[in-house]
């Protein structure tokens, strides 16, 4: 690592309305780093990371790039700079009615000296040779993106970012729509651009990841220097830093749950696109956690229990009563609400309040004769975001002026708002803080009494933490259970990563 920053950010503020996001934020980045940057939900990450890649040119502070001023008034000319960015959200970087190829060779399809003549052979070919630096070659170059799984499409994303050797490379939440195997492909590729000079910024809340691969890590806290801290890295201290003491223990898992009722009884359920058999049986007041590697079969579960995906066979039963859930309609009306795994494509209504994110669903109740109870909506909505810990400038404001993990939690809102026998959360700490899980944790903790939750994860340690039992699912199949506290870690993942 030289001993002279290549990138220098200084004093950096951003406001927005009479919210101060930024707070006179600095940072050095130097050849050959891996600098990660943590902070709680709206902390300002997000912000800082934006000014850095040209999305707001209205901020205050300075910018260097090899000792030189430089003013970004678009994320082209940071580009053009050397910085390369891949945002979490997975759908801003890439081109949904192109090809796989098209989105890898991107530079070339949109390059102004590109022939007027469309050149498919060549494009594929370039595509082809990024693809190998990420072991991608298996991919078809000429499918639809849009028909691509989440993981596949943000290792596409990252390959196109490394094909161009950056100056700077910003990597926001990376691992969170991508598999374990996967995750070490990409944190070898990380290591191997490092050795080769390459200043690399990391963003992540999985802080094990964040101790593992960083040379150094700053600390953003309310908008403004945290603190950096130096090798040896150890989580508690990042915590600490990050947001202060929190609680060490959400409640003791309760043992008596198997003495009461069931709530939900699902018996040989055989879900479209699937050949094995589900079986689960959950109980009123219990946290269930279903475990397993990213296209285990979770969400394709979740969906058929939540009506989007067809069942072709077994029953289902609630309360005691059997069910046919063949709609999304029918999943609400039997108290089966869903948190889906996708945020930006399936959950967030852009360009709309955080009032209007929580309720929509639930307009009947919020309304009579055919007009909204605005009161009674507000009442609401106001609540769960006291309740949830939401960050906002109030329950008017705009979802997208929220930080991604503030976004999450109104999803989950939503879905706990009202009065259900079961919500599942695919993902649910995705992009979100360890004090954010803590305080979503502890609120399904202390509502789920005469409902239940069936929380899905590939993460073992958000499991280990929130749930009183876990399931693995492999290959469409669960094929183990037990209380989490009589679970073993290194069990769990040869579990889930068990080929027969």
């Amino acid at each position: 690592m030289s001993k002279t920053p290549i990138i220098q950010a200084k004093n950096i503020s951003k406001t927005f309305g009479a919210t101060k996001a930024l707070r006179g934020v600095s940072f050095d980045f130097y050849e050959g780093e891996i600098f990660s940057i943590v902070g709680a939900n709206g902390a300002g990450k997000s912000t800082f990371i934006k000014i850095l890649c040209g999305y707001y040119s209205d901020y205050e502070g300075e910018i260097y790039i090899d000792g030189e001023l430089v003013k970004f008034e678009s994320p082209r000319d940071a580009y053009d700079a050397g910085i390369q960015v891949v945002h979490q959200d997975i759908e801003q970087g890439i081109v949904q009615n192109m090809s796989i190829g098209e989105n890898l060779a991107l530079d070339m399809v949109l390059s102004p000296e590109a022939p007027i003549v469309y050149d498919k052979k060549k494009i594929l070919q370039r595509a082809k040779e990024i693809a190998k630096k990420m072991n991608l070659e298996h991919l078809d170059m000429e499918q639809n993106i849009k028909e691509v799984p989440q993981s596949e499409k943000q290792m596409i994303i990252i390959a196109r970012a490394l094909a161009k050797k950056p100056k700077l490379l910003i990597l926001d939440e990376p691992t969170s729509s991508i598999s374990n195997r996967e995750a070490a492909m990409l944190f070898k590729t990380l290591f191997r651009l490092k050795e080769e000079g390459v200043s690399i910024l990391y963003v992540s809340h999985y802080l094990t990841e964040v101790k593992e691969i960083s040379d150094r890590v700053g600390v953003i806290r309310d908008g403004q220097n945290g603190g950096i801290l130096h090798k040896p890295l150890q989580v508690p201290l990042i915590v600490k830093a990050m947001v202060g003491d929190i609680q060490k223990e959400i409640s003791v898992h309760r043992e008596n749950i198997q003495k009461q009722e069931v709530l939900l009884k699902v018996r040989d359920l055989l879900v479209e696109g699937s050949k094995e058999f589900i079986n689960l049986t959950i109980f009123k007041g219990e946290i269930v956690g279903l475990l397993g590697l990213v296209g285990a079969g979770k969400s394709e579960f979740a969906e058929a229990l939540f009506g989007i995906r067809e069942c072709i066979g077994g029953e289902i039963e609630i309360n005691g009563k059997k069910v046919e859930i063949n709609s999304i309609k029918e999943a609400i009306k039997n108290g089966i609400h869903l948190v889906p795994e996708n945020r930006s494509v399936n959950a967030i209504i852009p360009e709309e309040s955080i009032k209007t994110n929580i309720t929509l669903p639930f307009l009947d109740f919020f309304s009579k004769f055919g007009f909204i109870l605005k009161k009674k909506e507000i009442k609401y909505t106001q609540k769960m975001i006291e309740d949830m810990g939401i960050k906002c400038e109030g329950y008017d404001a705009y979802i997208e002026s929220l930080s991604g993990g503030n976004q999450q939690k109104v999803v989950v809102a939503r879905w706990l708002l009202m009065k259900h026998n079961l919500a599942i959360l695919d993902e649910p700490f995705q992009g979100v803080d360890i004090k954010s899980r803590r305080d979503i944790s502890v609120y399904l903790r202390e509502k789920t009494k005469e409902s239940a939750v069936l929380m899905i994860s590939s993460d073992i340690d958000e499991l280990m933490d929130v749930a009183d039992r876990i399931a693995v699912m492999n290959r469409g199949k669960i094929i183990y259970q037990e209380k989490s506290s009589n679970v073993d870690r290194d069990m769990l993942l040869n579990l889930m990563s068990q080929e027969d």
